[in-house]
């Protein structure tokens, strides 16, 4: 759901707020609303603010940013993930769960764009 809205928003290129799910490596669900703080097509770069939400539980701020960059000399893409936070105390963890759901939303990233062409 969350990844099938911004598809159709980076066309938009218009900040808005949106809620979703990012699910971790444990499986575990959290609910996450977001805020479109930059959009700049010609980099293929997206950038997402964390508002509020599980993850707003263990981190003062998170910030997502995702651009995918053509291979050079080969076909397809590689993803870029740049996750910014600060833990809200030294007791929390990195999210390193986010990983998997990473690499899950590049492949549907990839998926996307292959049906495009």
């Amino acid at each position: 759901m969350f990844f099938e809205i911004t598809f159709t928003l980076i066309r938009k290129a218009e900040p808005t707020e949106i809620k979703g799910y990012i699910i971790g490596a444990d499986g575990e669900a959290k609910v996450a609303k977001e805020r479109i703080e930059a959009v700049e097509p010609e980099k293929n770069l997206i950038t997402f603010k964390v508002l509020e939400g599980d993850l707003m539980k263990e981190y003062k701020s998170f910030v997502i940013t995702i651009q995918v960059t053509p291979k050079h000399g080969g076909s397809g893409s590689i993803a870029h993930w740049h996750l910014e936070y600060e833990k809200i105390s030294n007791e929390v963890a990195h999210p390193e769960t986010l990983l998997q759901f990473c690499v899950e939303i590049s492949k549907e990233i990839d998926e996307h764009l292959l049906t495009e062409e």
